[in-house]
């Protein structure tokens, strides 16, 4: 797939959508197509998933598929074959070997038909998925994000009001203490999970964990008449605090897991009207996988911890059922959408052979970012990512700092602990910077500028998007807390390169600009201190009417080596001809840089 292009396509035609269809099949450099008609709901599930996948993934088919019903229209059913090596025309035909997965809408999820298959796939120990939604539309979403590779360094979280007992290291883990005193809806909604797991009590809308309540309320249509709903779908308002609800469909996970009762139950079995059903909330937001339970729920920590397991079982709910079974002797979980993979292991700083005095380099670099973010005044006490920055500072400060002179295998875990906090922050911060410009942290060259003094010129390997070479002046902080940075500036453009000291080495290739109403691509390479992941955006300047696509790319690097990405600036119609300016940036290990590259909108005079 194309690096300049997003992950997804959202058509809202079915004609449209039938020819995307035809061309992603054919190639894998095109976005995967999705079939929203006129839902604007799922619009904003396929921009929240922008943030989830960084790109397309390796499909590992089922064994054999079948299709319920005749809801579902020829394109979307070709979107869906790949996923199943073998197809048959219903149930009865289904083999009593391999994994099987089964399309269609959700009133065709009845218990007539799927209940013989759920009892007998889970004797059988084989894997049962589920491709599904409120209408054509959902379940075409859903078959899309099949195509989707999670972010394997994403975090595993668990969010339990049952659970008392201590966090399990390596998960972002909180627990019952845990509802009582910390801000459960931001923690849930503010990031990006590879896998999470809420535990708590409710029944397919809601799922309490405390004061705050995973809600399955959906703004797709309408309840039926005469069907029940819960309080609010009389008026009434909600059981529990509105100002606290985390809409199932907003949390940004790749699998999302609904551990209370009657979270999914069959078409047949369910109470609620659709509207109101958690299952199909999570459906249509960016979830790719999630898993919820057919009937009363009995989960606790051990099919917790057996989640924690899965991706090596290959099903979430198969791994819950069968952890389950000795007071559930028939299967609760059932499983929409294929497994999310297992995590790559991440790179661990200190693993490069110099062992102590790489792991120490690492450390009290990313000390002294943290200690620039946190105590120089460079952000608000209200900032949003301080929650987060402040535990891990304590957490290098305090602990890992006497850890790494240990030995080998104490060293390397403590560090791993600290490397995926800092990975995940690095994807916080550069998502703030594409979606909120006026974030202090981005303004960080003036803040630090102003409080440093400035060294000699300094070689600076990277040219200005003019092809000017650059001067590179290293700026030291007069106190501690103001992080050392480093300046890029050309003759003809300014200081058009800002950087702390450490940072990816940012380069562009751009053209000069465009017409109104064209499009321009923007090559980025980023050239990485150290193997991981480099998070690469675009910041237009605040007058210029453009469109940036996608919002955020990852790109791995090794160490000293160069990764590239391509970013579509999209120039709108009514765009003013002048002169104005892009901002690409970089962030990796904390490590912030960003460059300003001159860009001009002016008229095709070939018109």
């Amino acid at each position: 797939m194309s690096s300049a292009e997003a992950v997804f396509l959202p058509c809202t035609s079915l004609d449209e959508y039938g020819a995307a269809v035809a061309r992603f099949a054919d190639s894998d450099a095109v976005p995967v197509p999705v079939w929203t008609g006129a839902r604007d709901d799922l619009l904003d599930g396929v921009a929240l998933a922008e943030d989830v996948y960084p790109g397309r993934g390796t499909i590992r088919p089922c064994a054999t598929g079948v299709v319920l019903g005749d809801a579902l229209p020829e394109p979307v059913l070709r979107a869906a074959r790949p996923l199943a090596r073998n197809w048959v025309t219903g149930v009865d035909d289904l083999p009593g070997s391999g994994s099987v997965l089964v399309v269609g809408a959700y009133p065709e999820l009845t218990a007539a038909r799927l209940r013989p298959l759920v009892d007998a796939t889970h004797r059988s120990a084989r894997n049962l998925f589920l491709l599904t939604g409120r209408d054509a539309h959902s379940v075409s979403w859903m078959i899309a994000k099949q195509y989707a590779a999670p972010d394997p360094r994403g975090p595993v979280g668990m969010f339990s009001a049952l659970d008392p007992a201590s966090p399990v290291p390596g998960v972002e883990w909180f627990g019952a203490d845990d509802m009582r005193h910390r801000d459960i809806q931001g923690l849930a909604l503010n990031r990006v999970w590879r896998r999470l797991l809420f535990h708590g009590n409710g029944t397919e809308d809601q799922l309490h964990l405390g004061q705050f309540t995973v809600c399955g309320l959906s703004p797709a249509g309408d309840r039926a008449p005469g069907r029940p709903g819960p309080k609010c779908a009389f008026g009434l308002g909600c059981v529990k605090p509105e100002d606290k609800l985390v809409p199932a469909r907003a949390v940004r996970a790749a699998e999302l897991v609904l551990a209370n009762c009657f979270s999914g139950p069959l078409a047949d079995h369910g109470a609620y009207d659709p509207k109101y059903l958690g299952l199909l909330a999570a459906v249509d937001g960016p979830a790719r996988t999630v898993v919820a339970t057919l009937f009363a729920c009995d989960a606790q920590r051990p099919e917790i911890l057996a989640w924690l397991d899965a991706p090596d079982r290959g099903s979430s709910a198969r791994a819950l059922n069968e952890r389950l079974a000795d007071i559930n002797p028939y299967p609760a979980f059932v499983q929409v959408g294929l497994q999310v993979p297992a995590a790559d292991e991440p790179a661990v700083p200190g693993d490069d052979g110099r062992g102590r005095e790489a792991a120490g380099a690492y450390l009290r670099e990313v000390g002294g970012r943290l200690a620039g973010l946190l105590d120089s005044g460079l952000t608000p006490q209200d900032h949003p990512l301080r929650p987060r920055l402040r535990p891990l500072a304590d957490t290098v400060l305090r602990d890992t700092v006497r850890t790494v002179t240990g030995s080998a295998p104490e060293r390397r875990a403590a560090l791993a602990a600290v490397a995926k906090e800092v990975t995940s922050l690095d994807l916080a911060l550069a998502q703030r910077f594409a979606k909120h410009r006026d974030d202090p942290v981005f303004d960080f060259s003036t803040y630090f500028g102003e409080r440093s003094v400035a060294g000699e010129r300094t070689a600076l390997d990277a040219a200005c998007a003019c092809g000017g070479p650059l001067d590179g002046y290293q700026h030291r902080g007069v106190v501690p807390q103001v992080t050392d940075t480093v300046r890029g500036v050309c003759a003809r453009c300014g200081d058009v390169y800002n950087a702390l000291v450490g940072a990816p080495l940012l380069r562009v290739d751009t053209p000069l600009g465009g017409a109104p109403g064209t499009s321009v691509t923007v090559r980025v390479e980023a050239v990485g201190r150290r193997a991981g992941t480099v998070n690469l955006g675009i910041v237009p300047s605040p007058t210029i009417r453009v469109q940036v696509r996608p919002s955020l790319r990852r790109v791995e690097v090794a160490a000293g080596q160069p990764a590239r990405a391509e970013f579509t600036v999209g120039i709108e119609p009514d765009a003013v001809p002048q002169l104005y300016c892009l901002l690409p940036f970089a962030v990796q290990d904390l490590g912030i840089a960003v460059s300003r590259v001159y860009f001009t909108v002016a008229p095709d005079e070939r018109e």
